[in-house]
């Protein structure tokens, strides 16, 4: 069972009243006003105002809606070091996968091969994905240079899927583009 609490209350001399003393009656009854809660939480913020400011309160929603996006869908963030931070782990995986069981130029050897085919299919495509959709939906954070850097991801993960899902292993297939390892590093 949840409630919906006011951060700032609907009225004017409720809890919080005064840190939003210049909201219209709209602004307050915005959803971006409004947290969900459980009755006991409801009522213990309402009378332990002072101890729970408005912007304690406006920081729980952001942390809930955050949550709640890693999930149920792809977060959006705020900065390009959160961003990495989320990508990050997903690129040392398919690195330590690459880096052990990879292709290798004149190397040939089956054990090998066919290691590289299941990991590929079990964490690499996994992780590419995932990676392709957290880039996509934080676009705004990439420098033109990374945006086309994602397009060129786009295309070889499309042909890396395309050879170890579909068996289509026509030659010329396009390489893991470097630059993808540097990837929402720096302020960009």
């Amino acid at each position: 069972m949840a409630e919906l609490a006011h951060i700032i209350p609907a009225s004017t001399n409720g809890p919080r009243a005064t840190e939003g003393a210049d909201l219209t009656e709209s602004e307050r009854a915005d959803p971006t006003n409004i947290l969900v809660l459980c009755p006991t939480c409801h009522t213990m913020i309402d009378k332990g105002y002072s101890q729970y400011p408005a912007g304690e309160l406006r920081r729980w929603k952001e942390r809930s809606r955050r949550a709640r996006a890693v999930a149920f869908g792809t977060p959006q963030f705020t900065s390009r070091a959160e961003a990495r931070a989320a990508v990050e782990p997903l690129l040392g995986a398919n690195r330590t996968v690459f880096q052990l069981y990879g292709p290798l130029d004149d190397v040939f050897d089956d054990t090998r091969a066919d290691q590289w085919g299941r990991h590929v299919v079990d964490t690499v495509i996994p992780n590419n994905r995932t990676l392709l959709q957290l880039l996509q939906s934080n676009r705004d954070l990439l420098t033109d240079g990374e945006k086309a850097t994602v397009d060129i991801f786009a295309i070889h993960m499309k042909q890396l899927e395309e050879r170890h899902l579909e068996g289509n292993w026509t030659p010329g297939s396009m390489r893991f583009p470097d630059a993808m390892n540097v990837i929402l590093k720096g302020d960009g």
